[in-house]
């Protein structure tokens, strides 16, 4: 156990007769042992720790509900869901790819602003030919 010199504050060695910084004496004075106070039970820690346990359960109570439900909507989806049959003996994959770009190319070419813009289009090239030729 160290001491500590009552006049400079420096701590010594529990051998030390006296002071290496001051020179005073140590053992004057003997040092004053703290004595702990016994624990007291406290209703209020009581029920804190009753609250975080409750808190806790809540949580995870809620967490075990969600679980439960998001199961039962995957269950009941999957279940819903008609099951895929294979396809046999349809078309080729180049077939699909010429189906695909048909059927694209017929979209684009009923789409009335696609078509509102091509007739622009050959209205300003009239008018532009009109022009220059005009001009000449």
């Amino acid at each position: 156990m160290n001491f500590r010199c009552n006049k400079c504050g420096l701590v010594n060695f529990a051998e030390a007769v006296q002071c290496r910084r001051c020179s005073a004496q140590l053992y004057g004075k003997s040092p004053q042992k703290k004595e702990k106070r016994p624990r007291r039970f406290s209703i209020i820690s009581l029920a804190i720790y009753a609250a975080l346990i409750y808190g806790g359960y809540y949580l995870y109570q809620d967490a075990m509900r969600s679980f439960e439900e998001v199961n039962n909507t995957d269950r009941y989806r999957v279940g819903a869901q008609a099951p895929q049959k294979p396809q046999l003996g349809g078309p080729s994959r180049t077939e699909q790819d010429r189906q695909r770009a048909s059927n694209f190319g017929n979209a684009v070419k009923d789409s009335p602003s696609l078509e509102a813009k091509r007739k622009q289009e050959e209205q300003t090239q009239k008018a532009m030919q009109q022009a220059s030729g005009g001009g000449q």
